[in-house]
C-alpha cells in the first residue's frame, strides 16, 4: 500500500488549460512523495466538442496529446521500457459540491485530511488526485509496455497481492468471488452494477445491470464481481485503438465511454451486444450496433494476425474484502473520512488502520497535548506520502485523527478530523475540518473546509462551510448535509429532506453553484492557488497575534 515504486510516466486529463498548468507544477513538486523522483509527468487538457469524448475515446486523446509533448513515449512503451499511468478528472463534481468551487473547479485537486511532505522540505494538504496516484502505483512494476487508467476521485486499496503477469490484451480491475446462485446474486444487488463474469479458461466478459438469468444465459462462469473500472491495455491494442478512431481523435467529435464501447463488443457477440446497447439507448439501430461492434471485431482480428493466440479481455482480482473510498460526493467525503475514528467492529478497525497507515495518520482516542513549544510526528515506511501527525498547543483530543493543527488557548475535539487547522480554540464534535484558520471555532457534526477566517466560526449542527475565492474576491458558502449540489446546481429549491430553514440558508450564498462554476472558467488555478495561500498566512498570523496578545 505504501511503496516506493509508482508509474514511469503519469498523464493527468484535465477539463481546462490552467488546470494542466497547475498539475504539470504541482505533480513535479511532489516527485518522490507522490510519484517517482524520476516519472515524466504530463498533464494535458482535453480540449473535446461540447459533451466530452467519454472516458473511452478521452483516453486515446489524452494519450495522443501526451505523445505530442514527449515524442519517445510510444516506442518507449512499444518496446516495454516503461509502465504508464493515465488519470481522468473530468466532470463538474455537482455531487461534490460546493468543494470543487473552493479549488476553481479542480475536483482532483480537493483535499485529504492529510498532509504531504516534499523531498524539498515544503507540505501541503493531500489532494483526492495525489491520493490515487499514490495508491495506483502498486501496479506499475507489473505493467511495463501497458497503459493503465485510472479515476481521479477514487481510492482503493486491494486485499490481495497486486503483481500479476498480464494475460490479455485489456484487463479490468474487480472485486472478484464465486459465482453466485440466484438467490446471493439478488441478495447482493449484483442487477445493480457492471459486471465482470470470468469464465473457466479466465478470458472475462463485461456486462452491464444484468439480472441473473441474462447473466447465465451469456455463459459459464467461474466468478463474478463488481467493476472497479480501471483497467489496463497493452501498447499493441493501444495502437490499434489509435488507428481505428484517428477520425474521431482529429475531429474531436462523439462520445465514446470504455465498457459499452470497447469492452463489451470485445467479450460478447454481435446480438447480445447490439439488444445490451439498444435497450440502453446507446444506439438508434442494430445497424449502427453493428457496424461499431465490427469496428472492434477488425482490432481483434489485426492482433489475431500478430499472435493467434491472442487473449483479449480478462479481470485483475482487487479482493473482496478491498477497501474502496470514493470521494465523489459530499456525503461519500465525510462518510469515508470519518471512518479514520471508527472502531465498534473488527472490521472498522481494520479499515481505519488501513486508511490510517495510507494516509500515514495516527489516531489519538483520548489525549492531551499542551505543550506550546513542542509535538510529535509519525512517517509512514516507503515515504510517498510523509505526514506531519502534529499538534501544536492545549487540545484535548477523545478519538480524533489531526494532522497539522495549531491552538493557542484550551480547546477540546471529540470524534474529528482535523487537518492543518490553526486557530485560537476549538470545540468540535463529530466534524471535519480540512485547511482551516480562524480565531474561535464551535461546530458538531459539521465541515468546514479551505476556510481562512481572521473572526470566529460558530456552526449549526449538520453544516457545511467552504471558503471560495472568485475574481480575487474571498467570500464563504454554507449548506447542509440534506442539499443535493446536483439538485441545487442551477437554482436553490427545496428537495429530499431540506426544511425551509435549510432552504433559506443557501438563499443566502452570493452564487448558486453553477454561476461559480462559470465564474471559475475563466480563473488561473495556479494564480488563485496563490492569493488563497496568502489569504491563509495573513489569516493564521492576525489569529496567533490577537489570540496570544490576550
Amino acid at each position: 500500500m505504501n511503496q516506493i515504486t509508482g508509474f514511469d510516466v503519469v498523464i493527468v486529463c484535465c477539463t481546462s488549460t490552467s488546470q494542466t498548468t497547475y498539475w504539470n507544477q504541482r505533480l513535479n513538486e511532489s516527485k518522490g512523495s507522490i510519484a517517482p523522483k524520476n516519472a515524466r509527468i504530463y498533464a494535458v487538457e482535453e480540449d473535446w466538442s461540447d459533451g466530452g469524448a467519454g472516458n473511452g475515446l478521452g483516453t486515446l486523446y489524452a494519450w495522443q496529446k501526451a505523445c505530442m509533448v514527449d515524442s519517445k513515449l510510444e516506442s518507449d512503451l512499444v518496446a516495454g521500457k516503461i509502465a504508464v499511468g493515465l488519470y481522468h478528472t473530468a466532470g463538474k463534481g455537482t455531487r461534490l459540491a460546493p468543494m470543487p468551487g473552493s479549488e476553481c473547479n479542480n475536483k482532483p485537486a480537493v483535499k485529504l485530511p492529510a498532509v504531504i511532505k516534499t523531498d524539498s522540505g515544503s507540505t501541503f494538504p493531500l489532494t483526492i488526485l495525489e491520493a490515487v496516484i499514490k495508491q495506483t502505483g502498486v501496479y506499475a512494476n507489473s505493467r511495463k509496455g501497458r497503459l493503465s487508467v485510472f479515476w481521479g476521485d477514487q481510492v482503493f486499496i486491494p486485499s490481495v497481492a497486486t503483481e500479476y503477469t498480464p494475460t490479455h490484451h485489456a484487463d479490468i480491475l474487480a472485486r472478484l468471488g464465486p459465482m453466485p446462485d440466484k438467490a446471493m446474486y439478488n441478495e447482493k444487488g449484483l442487477f445493480n452494477y457492471g459486471l465482470i463474469c470470468v469464465k473457466q479458461n479466465g478470458d472475462a466478459i463485461q456486462v452491464e445491470k444484468v439480472q441473473y438469468d441474462v447473466a447465465t444465459s451469456i455463459g459459464t462462469f467461474k466468478s463474478v464481481g463488481t467493476s472497479v473500472g480501471s483497467f489496463s491495455v497493452s501498447s499493441s491494442l493501444l495502437v490499434m485503438l489509435m488507428r481505428e478512431f484517428s477520425q474521431e481523435l482529429t475531429s474531436k467529435k462523439g462520445k465514446m465511454d470504455t465498457d459499452p464501447h470497447f469492452w463489451m463488443p470485445m467479450t460478447l457477440d454481435a446480438k447480445t451486444y447490439a439488444s445490451f446497447m439498444l435497450n440502453k439507448k446507446e444506439f438508434d439501430t442494430k445497424e449502427q450496433s453493428d457496424r461499431h461492434y465490427d469496428r472492434i471485431k477488425s482490432i481483434k482480428e489485426a492482433l489475431k494476425k500478430q499472435n493467434k493466440d491472442a487473449r483479449f479481455f480478462g479481470s485483475v482480482d482487487v479482493g473482496q474484502n478491498a477497501y474502496w473510498w470514493d470521494y465523489g460526493q459530499v456525503a461519500l467525503y465525510m462518510e469515508n473520512n470519518l471512518k479514520l475514528l471508527k472502531k465498534d467492529t473488527k472490521e472498522q478497525l481494520d479499515e481505519a488502520h488501513a486508511m490510517k497507515m495510507f494516509l500515514g495518520l495516527k489516531n489519538s482516542s483520548s489525549s492531551s497535548s499542551s505543550s506550546s513549544s513542542s509535538s510529535s510526528s509519525v512517517s509512514v515506511s516507503g515515504p510517498l506520502t510523509q505526514t506531519n501527525c502534529s499538534v501544536l498547543g492545549p487540545l484535548t483530543q477523545t478519538n480524533c485523527c489531526v494532522s497539522d493543527v495549531q491552538v493557542v488557548k484550551t480547546s477540546s475535539a471529540t470524534n474529528s478530523v482535523l487537518s492543518s487547522v490553526t486557530a485560537g480554540s476549538l470545540s468540535v464534535s463529530d466534524s471535519i475540518l480540512v485547511n482551516v484558520t480562524a480565531n474561535n471555532i464551535t461546530a458538531n457534526n459539521c465541515l468546514l473546509y479551505n476556510v481562512a477566517d481572521k473572526g470566529d466560526i460558530s456552526l449549526g449542527d449538520g453544516s457545511i462551510l467552504v471558503g471560495m475565492t472568485v475574481d480575487g474576491k474571498a467570500f464563504t458558502m454554507t449548506s447542509k448535509f440534506n442539499v443535493c449540489g446536483k439538485k441545487n446546481w442551477d437554482g436553490w429549491s427545496k428537495s429530499g429532506s431540506m426544511t425551509d430553514d435549510d432552504l433559506k440558508l443557501v438563499k443566502n450564498n452570493l452564487y448558486t453553484y453553477a454561476q461559480i462554476y462559470s465564474l471559475n472558467k475563466k480563473a488561473d488555478v495556479s494564480k488563485t492557488s496563490a492569493m488563497v495561500d496568502k489569504q491563509f498566512e495573513d489569516a493564521k498570523k492576525a489569529v496567533l497575534t490577537s489570540t496570544c496578545s490576550l
